[in-house]
């Protein structure tokens, strides 16, 4: 195990990436994936996969090359001038805030499906509930955050390794499409969004102490687990309900599997679900914090409430707000980690034994600038 100055806090920082990287996206990917077809999904898993571990590593590198702490709006403005600043931190709200909507509704629905039948209510009530919990416990900050991360990432991947056991029977292979070059480019957006975990990294070196080699091996472990978690969860909800997939994956395997089934998938949902809110609301109430110096209380507020407030003026079309969020925002600001590291000195390359080539950093840009182009596109024009 690697030594750090408090051990436990390793397995606390992976469990805080893990819960911040397996959320809302992975479960919009079933139904982009039944559309588009497995080669199409494995092709993405396995490219995206090492793109963001890349972005990850990039980001944990800026971290420690910079004294102070920041969210990535504050690293912008340090490398990058005000402009920068502005820049990402517009992309980083909107892309946060998306995220953060899409949690309130799917714990919406998971909570209803789940609980319904028993004490009755509506989704709007049981979101509001939830949201009303995660409230709290996000405004007690870090150390409350990274113990409820430990022991739900922990059980949310005992709970997949039960769906895709007692799954197993009902999956069809006539329920997989091969490949559908229509939709070819369609999950490229939510999965980029579904692998995700860079807000959870200034958390992740507080609770390392700023160790490179804790970090880069946190990282590696965080990436495969989730690939791995996000992998099988698709491959099983695609195999049971196929055409049948819902835009949410458990309503339409609902439909086939039994009571015990969906009741351990509805708790992987909402325990998914709340790992993800929890980091990044964080990770807003940092920037607006640390970057911006606003108060810390009213940085809480401001974090916490506007997703909500979004959620009751009805903006619920789950599918548009993940593919946005990853393709657009997520892009955008994944173009402004690659120019801030490129500022760094060779000096400061401390998870990195040379620069990446210009060649790498170019083709890296070339993607995400084409990717934003293509969802604004497909989500606002076509």
């Amino acid at each position: 195990m690697l030594k750090t100055k408090s051990p436990k806090n390793y397995y606390l920082a992976t469990a805080v990436m893990v819960g911040y990287i397996i959320g809302v996206g992975m479960f919009g990917l079933p139904w982009l994936v039944s559309r588009a077809g497995i080669i199409t999904f494995g092709f993405f898993i396995i490219s995206l996969g090492l793109v963001q571990y890349l972005l990850h590593l990039i980001y944990a590198n800026i971290i420690l090359a910079t004294k102070t702490y920041h969210r990535l709006p504050g690293y912008a403005g340090v490398y990058l001038g005000k402009k920068g600043k502005g820049l990402v931190f517009v992309a980083k709200l909107l892309g946060n805030y998306s995220a953060l909507l899409a949690y309130i509704i799917i714990t919406g629905i998971f909570l209803n499906q789940l609980l319904g039948p028993y004490f009755g209510g509506s989704e709007f009530l049981y979101a509001s509930a939830l949201f009303l919990l995660e409230a709290v416990i996000t405004y007690f900050g870090i150390q409350a955050i990274a113990k409820a991360e430990l022991v739900m990432t922990g059980s949310l991947l005992l709970v997949v390794g039960l769906i895709a056991w007692q799954g197993r029977h009902f999956i069809e292979a006539g329920n997989y499409i091969t490949l559908d070059w229509k939709y070819f480019l369609l999950p490229y957006g939510a999965t980029l969004f579904a692998l995700d975990g860079g807000g959870s990294l200034p958390i992740v070196a507080k609770l390392l102490g700023r160790q490179a080699r804790a970090m880069k091996s946190v990282i590696r472990l965080s990436a495969l687990l989730s690939v791995a978690t996000i992998t099988v969860f698709t491959l099983v909800i695609v195999g049971i309900s196929g055409a049948q997939t819902s835009p949410d994956a458990l309503a339409g395997v609902k439909l086939i599997l039994n009571d015990g089934v969906i009741f351990f998938s509805l708790i992987f949902g909402v325990l998914t679900m709340v790992t993800s809110f929890l980091g990044v609301a964080e990770a807003i109430r940092e920037t607006l914090w640390w970057d911006f110096k606003l108060h810390k209380n009213l940085a809480w507020a401001l974090a916490i409430f506007i997703p909500y407030i979004m959620y009751l003026l009805n903006i619920k079309n789950l599918i548009w707000i993940i593919s946005f969020a990853g393709a657009v925002a997520g892009g955008l600001s994944a173009i402004i980690l690659i120019m801030i590291f490129k500022k760094l000195r060779p000096q400061k390359l401390f998870l990195f034994k040379r620069r990446l080539p210009d060649m790498i950093t170019s083709l890296l840009i070339l993607l995400f600038g084409c990717g934003i182009i293509y969802e604004i596109y497909y989500l606002l024009i076509k």
